[in-house]
């Protein structure tokens, strides 16, 4: 009889834990949010002629090595 409730208590404690691995991985990470966010912006900037295109290149490089700083 404790042989089963203990097996029954792995099971349910799998199920949980593929519940959460599952939520984590169809979220999106934080850092990716900011990154494309910002990215974003400097897009928005630039097509409404906000910023030149030397300024526009110099910050899209400066972002993009912040998106591979944080995915390492």
């Amino acid at each position: 009889m404790f042989l089963m409730m203990g097996f029954g208590f792995l099971i349910f404690l799998a199920l949980i834990f593929s519940a959460f691995k599952l939520m984590k991985l169809n979220s999106p990470s934080p850092f990716s949010l900011s990154s494309n966010s910002a990215l974003n912006i400097l897009n928005e900037r630039y097509a409404k002629d906000e910023i030149n295109e030397e300024e526009y290149t110099k910050k899209k490089i400066i972002l993009s090595k912040k998106t591979r700083g944080n995915l390492l």
